[in-house]
């Protein structure tokens, strides 16, 4: 267990901790280059509170880059700018406030790590679920965070949908998906398949 002014730690399907406000700081967006393919991520959250979706890069672990913000939901959250969906299939299960749709690239594995704030008290208290996945080109996918209304608890998962004719979608769980620790960016290089990988370079 973790103590960073720590309220709980449960590890879920897909790892997750509860944290104190420890990744503050400025970050630039992550984008995906304009003429590059890309797969659809309509990112979901089951909170009103403060919650962004970070992408976390492994390739210079021990020590990964700043991560870059993927999308940001709450009442603080709109100086991120206006929101742009992507028309992706089948209807959102939470609300336009909680749901954002982006793109990502593909062929490789990306890394989300989820954390959200909760509402006061305590205002510093944080959960954090990180979750990975290989994307395909022109795949949609959803990723799905739900939290406790405590901040004590949380996870992620990757679904992909298969759009219908009639717009709608059928779900299904994503093979290629991980979990990870998410508290700190560095929890990165301990993600299944990255330690390994750094020990043999």
């Amino acid at each position: 267990m973790h103590k960073i002014r720590l309220v709980g730690t449960t590890f879920l399907p897909l790892m997750l901790v509860a944290m104190s406000a420890g990744l503050a700081g400025c970050v630039a967006q992550y984008r995906v280059p304009p003429d590059a393919p890309y797969a659809s991520v309509r990112l979901l959250t089951s909170t009103d509170d403060n919650t962004t979706f970070n992408v976390v890069d492994p390739a210079r672990c021990p020590s990964p880059a700043r991560p870059l913000v993927l999308a940001g939901m709450g009442k603080q959250l709109a100086a991120m700018g206006r929101d742009r969906g992507l028309d992706m299939a089948g209807r959102p299960p939470e609300p336009p406030s909680r749901t954002r749709e982006r793109k990502v690239a593909v062929g490789k594995r990306v890394f989300v790590a989820v954390t959200s704030t909760a509402a006061a008290p305590p205002e510093d208290v944080r959960c954090a679920a990180g979750v990975s996945f290989i994307p395909q080109a022109g795949a949609q996918y959803e990723i799905r965070y739900t939290r406790d209304d405590t901040a004590s608890q949380c996870s992620a998962r990757v679904l992909r949908l298969q759009p219908l004719a009639d717009g709608g979608a059928n779900l299904a769980q994503e093979p290629s998906q991980q979990g990870f620790r998410a508290l700190r960016r560095e929890y990165v290089c301990d993600a299944p398949g990255i330690r390994p990988a750094r020990e043999n370079q």
